[in-house]
């Protein structure tokens, strides 16, 4: 595990005019998220379902700019629905005619887990259970990466030594950790490592590069129910505005060359980054270097000459092709 430091400097001066996409911007995460960006310069197109906190975000960080020079902007956006997205991405490229940065942000989490025996019976068992959970934070950032990867493909790449931008993925420490009482959100949030996992390596080809965010216990809305109690603990939490400085770690790392956050080891693609108690830590790389340990050293060996063969590029899982 690799702590990372922020370097300032790095966040403050390499977004200037980079023009960010992302959802679930009116609150919490999203909106220090979009404070951020605005004030290190970035031009902001975010969704939302909440139209007035997302407008009233809106007016307060565009109240000094004009028509003209406005920096941030909003799209209903409800994330779970392509056309929506499709919507909050068009509009971005119509303004700026590019995009640089996609952050996949929007998430939700249900306190009634369908799995929980309190709420089995032969009543319950008949309806289907809720699965807005992977709806929004399964199937929204599978629509945002999809739909980033077409715009991001579109970046010029000379002007960037073949570097045509960053997709950071918002996941939740139940995203790797086992997380009793919310099975569906669990389920949702490994889903999105998955998907990093799944696209990181053609990502990093094509000079997108693919990152992860997982949030320990953060100060937002989502955390109501065991928060005091977390705080009787002496637990660490997180602020909003620590997350959404981790995003920006992630979109950043790679933007420099003489610049570097202090432990982030580049090229910075395929990370997971832990964010606990206000720090953000890289645990991807730690995982694939201890694997001969957890998988053991001949199973190891046998993966990774059945990786190489796969992604050698000779190679499809399409047999029609």
């Amino acid at each position: 595990m690799s702590r990372i430091s922020p370097n300032q400097f790095l966040l403050s001066s390499s977004l200037i005019g980079l023009v960010a996409v992302l959802t679930g911007g009116a609150q919490g995460v999203g909106q220090s998220l979009v404070e951020q960006l605005h004030s290190a310069g970035a031009k902001i197109i975010f969704g939302d379902v909440d139209d007035k906190l997302s407008t009233n975000l809106v007016s307060a960080l565009n109240q000094n700019d004009t028509e003209e020079t406005k920096r941030v902007h909003f799209v209903h956006c409800d994330t779970s629905n392509y056309t929506d997205q499709l919507r909050l991405f068009q509009t971005a490229y119509k303004l700026y005619s590019r995009i640089d940065i996609v952050i996949a942000n929007a998430g939700i989490a249900i306190h009634r887990d369908p799995f929980a025996p309190t709420l089995d019976s032969e009543e319950s068992i008949l309806i289907a259970p809720n699965t807005a959970e992977i709806d929004v934070n399964l199937k929204g950032p599978l629509y945002t990466t999809r739909l980033g990867l077409h715009y991001l493909r579109k970046n010029d790449p000379s002007r960037t030594n073949g570097y045509k931008g960053d997709i950071v993925l918002v996941s939740s420490i139940a995203g790797f950790k086992e997380c009793e009482g919310l099975t569906t959100y669990t389920a949702s949030k490994h889903g999105v490592i998955g998907l990093m996992r799944g696209l990181a390596l053609q990502g990093e080809k094509e000079g997108i590069r693919i990152n992860t965010i997982c949030p320990w216990m953060t100060k937002t809305r989502l955390v109501t129910g065991i928060e005091q109690g977390w705080y009787n603990l002496g637990l660490p939490a997180n602020e909003p505005e620590d997350v959404a400085r981790a995003i920006l770690i992630c979109a950043t790392a790679n933007r420099s060359k003489s610049q570097r956050h202090e432990g982030a080891v580049l090229p910075f693609s395929g990370k997971i980054v832990w964010v606990g108690g206000g720090k953000s830590y890289e645990i991807e790389d730690r995982i694939r270097a201890l694997e001969p340990e957890w998988l053991g050293r001949e199973n190891s060996e046998v993966l990774k000459k059945g990786q190489e063969y796969l992604h050698s590029g000779k190679t499809s899982w399409d047999a029609s092709s």
